[in-house]
């Protein structure tokens, strides 16, 4: 019957179902080798069942060796992750934290958001990589940045992800344009808007590909585009009378006191995507890690 399974004995059983040899096993191990043997017998008396083969070369594992080694991987596995995540726990209060987001979510976000992070983490260092959605993505996968804030619209599913917020984007007019009155403003059927000037951001960009999928579901064939690579360029345009032009409710907030064009939601319910923060799966975050997702969060909270 097994009693205990310490962290010694399972990788010294580790080891020699790597080795598949006890002599080299116990080199590796700075062991003798009578004293592995003993070892491992000990440890096959516990669990009631022979864990090797020992009648084979090389080493081989029986049945219920296979579920020990399996189960031993396991466990040594969650005892390491364990033990990282209370050393960051420890040590989250010193350090540098990268962030990856486009220099538009940077303006509406980091000034509301990191004055609080730095009363809780004073020594914690908070080092940006501003650029597009899509470079962003492939920071976080390349490990350039640690976390990074993007529309969780057509991303890699290969990453782990908290939404932080739900952002509406909004078509802009300089003019009026025939619309429906709504709950918090007017709202545009977006097929209305066909053989309308657009402005839009270039692609591949990730707003443009919502948009071009908008387009495409509601027909919609514009009788001209303008393209920028900016999204402030884009509403400024829009403002001044050039077309009209789809951008993020949070561009409109920053762009205040700008005198406001015509703003108007798409469909009765609005178009909505989630923005959320994105990193590897095989990173462990820390305490400061969490707390910086959660005051992003809390921004429009």
């Amino acid at each position: 019957m097994l009693h205990t399974l310490d962290t010694k004995q399972l990788q010294y059983i580790l080891k020699v179902a790597e080795c598949q040899n006890i002599t080299r096993a116990a080199e590796q191990l700075f062991v003798s080798q009578p004293a592995l043997s003993h070892f491992i017998s000990k440890a096959e008396e516990e669990l009631g069942a022979k864990i090797f083969n020992r009648g084979t070369t090389p080493l081989t594992l029986t049945q219920a060796g296979e579920k020990y080694v399996k189960t031993a991987r396991m466990i040594l596995g969650l005892q390491e992750s364990l033990k990282q995540e209370i050393e960051n726990l420890k040590d989250c209060r010193s350090g540098e934290i990268t962030l990856g987001l486009s220099d538009m979510r940077a303006t509406v976000l980091l000034p509301f958001v990191l004055p609080e992070f730095r009363r809780l983490y004073p020594n914690v260092a908070i080092r940006t990589v501003e650029s597009s959605s899509k470079e962003v993505e492939n920071n976080v996968r390349n490990g350039v940045v640690e976390i990074g804030i993007i529309p969780l619209y057509d991303y890699g599913q290969d990453l782990s992800a908290s939404v932080l917020y739900d952002e509406e984007l909004l078509l802009v007019s300089a003019s009026e344009v025939p619309s429906h009155h709504g709950a918090t403003r007017n709202w545009v059927s977006l097929g209305d808007m066909t053989g309308k000037d657009f402005i839009l951001l270039h692609r591949p960009n990730r707003i443009r590909r919502a948009v071009d999928a908008m387009f495409i579901e509601h027909g919609v064939k514009p009788k001209s585009i303008f393209e920028s690579c900016n999204n402030m360029t884009v509403y400024m345009m829009a403002a001044s009378g050039l077309g009209l032009a789809i951008v993020p409710d949070s561009v409109v907030r920053i762009m205040n006191p700008m005198p406001i064009p015509r703003v108007y939601s798409i469909g009765k319910g609005g178009f909505h995507w989630n923005i959320g923060a994105i990193w590897r799966e095989d990173m462990v975050l820390s305490g400061a890690h969490t707390q910086l997702i959660r005051l992003l969060k809390n921004r429009y909270v």
